[in-house]
């Protein structure tokens, strides 16, 4: 077989371990050379994953190679300017494996003796079974010392030699920690692989040095095909901590690494064969090692709250970490299988702090949403939040929970502000913690603070899309409308299906008067909102301004058929009156949701669409026992109402 190949313009030579293009050496590292040179010799022919990890990395190689082959091929694209989506190179043979599908020409490689000279691919050492193993490092020939080598020459080399073993990495402030991945898809463990990298988060959000992105912005990066440095590009850090796992009986393999976002590069990484009641010491150890390779430095408060164990009951963990897979479903059905989850693992370890902020933040939203009546979740959710912060007063995700429980369910504005300071406390990279405030804050008609927590939150998590709806819904409050879409815009960018970023683009069409516009968003809202009854609330609303009063008439009637067999906040009815110019009736379900203590009536001072009420002596007598400011500042707003956001821990 020829050593050396031409394909468009570029030329590879297996004998040089050289890749050129016209005149120009490439740089290209060791694994993405020889994954090129395998799949240039098989050209055409399907290359197994399977195939890829036995030729590189050998038979018995332990964790590393499968994701080690994304990132390789991901530097060959970069390196070949090949598009994934329509490769001239390297086709993606999802599930399988890899082709190259480039017509390729033989050549006589420079040196070669003759032209059936064949380059043999030998596999890198497999990594022992057993760990933890530290990561291989390069070692640095010496030279021959001899009689004449003086004592400044030896310190020079010394020196030398040991800063070439250990090269000085620049401490990363922000880090991404992705869903671990399987081995294989046969042995996937959805539940453990979001559960690993949530645990890592939430060890590792407790050190002040160091900003981590909460499990809400990376829950996407799953599949053999997220790369790590693409993904921290995305997710605007420093490094990213991406790794295997695998549970086979009562055994449990790990393995984790650290990825400089700057260049891929790979500064620390380390494998565990480990017993699965082990897992709490596994994760343990890839926290202090994570911290010790980023160099950041810890408090002796800190290095306590590192190795703290929320439970030691191995079972109530894999409930918690089901509760945490079906808590990102972000659906009605995956918030009551999260409380499920939560429940059970508190039967098995009721001392479980983090199990109970859990129930409590699946349990709030039931009823922030629109999901369930008051009754049906605030005593089970306050009882938790609680006992969440009496189980461990330290918990910054607990008494997030209690404050927005004081807040939405109880409107004690007072006592909320003081779990939210008291959470930013415990931790002021919290990016769930000020958005929940910046909503409160919203809701009061304190819109400078909440602009100001809502930057906060988007530069802790600049990635999720509620963030940006928190700055432009302040803005908006402000009269910044042009200023507020461009933020609503921007979150569009980021998900494209996001209700509470629809809704924010509706509300300032209606700034503008242009209902139809509106209507349009609206529309897109109950899409995909499935159907749930504000969305279809606002919607009417827009109807009828844009005049199809029929259209919301029908839509009325709709909700208040659907609140006999599920539960309708009669805020959403007020809605659809006050569009309808039925103010009397928009009053009377106001009321009707006063008696119910709906959490969506919490907005209602700050909801544009109420502001043909704000000269009701009703209207200001419901603001003033809701505590809220008064109809005098709630006129000055041009505003509309917002989507609450979503619970998070």
């Amino acid at each position: 077989m020829s050593a050396a190949f031409q394909f468009s313009e570029y030329v590879l030579d297996s004998r040089r371990f050289e890749l050129r293009r016209g005149d120009r050496t490439l740089k290209l590292e060791k694994i993405p050379m020889e994954l090129l040179i395998l799949l240039v010799e098989r050209k055409g022919e399907l290359v197994s994953r399977d195939e890829i990890v036995e030729k590189i990395w050998g038979k018995d190689v332990f964790l590393e190679a499968d994701r080690g082959i994304n990132t390789a091929v991901s530097k060959l694209r970069v390196a070949l300017r090949d598009d994934p989506e329509r490769p001239q190179y390297i086709q993606t043979v999802v599930g399988k494996g890899y082709r190259f599908i480039a017509s390729t020409t033989p050549l006589q490689s420079p040196g070669a003796s003759n032209g059936k000279e064949t380059t043999q691919v030998a596999p890198a050492p497999a990594a022992p079974p057993l760990g933890p193993v530290q990561s291989p490092r390069r070692v640095l020939g010496r030279p021959q010392l001899t009689a004449l080598l003086t004592a400044t020459l030896l310190f020079v080399l010394g020196a030398g030699y040991y800063a070439f073993r250990t090269p000085t990495v620049q401490s990363p402030k922000t880090l991404a920690v992705l869903p671990f991945q399987p081995l294989s898809n046969d042995a996937s463990d959805q539940f453990l692989e979001l559960g690993m990298a949530d645990t890592l988060i939430t060890k590792l959000s407790r050190t002040s040095g160091l900003i981590v992105r909460p499990t809400s912005a990376i829950r996407k990066y799953t599949g053999p095909d997220a790369d790590p440095q693409v993904a921290g590009q995305a997710l605007q850090v420093d490094a990213v901590l991406e790794g295997t796992i695998q549970r086979v009986g009562d055994r449990l393999r790990v393995s984790a690494r650290l990825v400089r976002v700057r260049d891929g590069a790979s500064f620390w990484s380390e494998s565990y064969d480990a017993r699965f009641t082990d897992v709490f010491q596994v994760q343990d150890t890839v926290s202090e090692r994570v911290v010790d390779a980023l160099a950041v430095r810890l408090s002796s408060l800190e290095k306590a709250s590192l190795r703290k164990r929320d439970t030691t009951n191995v079972q109530a963990y894999e409930l918690y970490t089901r509760g945490i897979f079906f808590w990102n479903k972000r659906s009605e059905d995956g918030l009551r299988k999260a409380v499920s989850s939560f429940e059970q693992a508190i039967v098995l370890d009721n001392n479980y702090a983090l199990a109970h902020a859990g129930l409590a933040g699946a349990l709030a939203p039931l009823g922030v949403l629109g999901y369930a009546p008051r009754e049906g979740v605030y005593s089970r959710a306050r009882a938790a939040a609680a006992r969440a912060v009496t189980l461990d007063p330290t918990l910054p995700e607990a008494h997030v929970v209690l404050g927005a429980l004081y807040a939405h369910y109880e409107w004690n504005w007072a006592e909320g502000e003081k779990e939210f300071q008291r959470a930013l406390e415990l931790n002021s990279n919290l990016a769930w913690a000020h958005l929940w405030y910046g909503y409160m804050l919203n809701c009061l008609g304190r819109f400078e603070d909440a602009l100001r927590h809502g930057k906060r939150a988007q530069k802790l998590d600049p990635i999720t899309p509620v963030n940006l709806v928190l700055v432009g819904n302040a803005l908006l409050f402000m009269g910044e409308n042009e200023r507020a879409l461009l933020e609503f815009r921007q979150a569009l960018e980021l998900d494209s299906t996001s209700v509470p970023v629809h809704s924010g683009i509706a509300r300032v069409y209606e700034q503008r008067g242009e209902y139809e516009k509106a209507v349009a968003e609206y529309r897109l809202l109950v899409q995909y909102s499935q159907g749930t009854p504000p969305a279809k609330a606002a919607l009417g609303y827009a109807l009828a301004r844009a005049g199809s009063a029929s259209e919301a008439t029908q839509i009325l009637h709709e909700l208040i058929a659907a609140s006999q067999t599920r539960y309708v906040s009669p805020v959403d009815l007020a809605v659809i009156c006050v569009g309808l110019r039925d103010d009397t009736a928009a009053l009377n379900w106001l009321d009707k949701a006063y008696d119910e203590k709906s959490p969506a009536l919490s907005s209602v001072m700050t909801n544009l669409m109420f502001k043909p009420l704000l000269t009701h002596s009703r209207f200001k007598s419901l603001l003033q026992k809701m505590g809220l400011p008064g109809a005098g500042q709630a006129s000055t707003m041009n505003s509309g109402g917002f989507s609450i956001p979503e619970m998070r821990l």
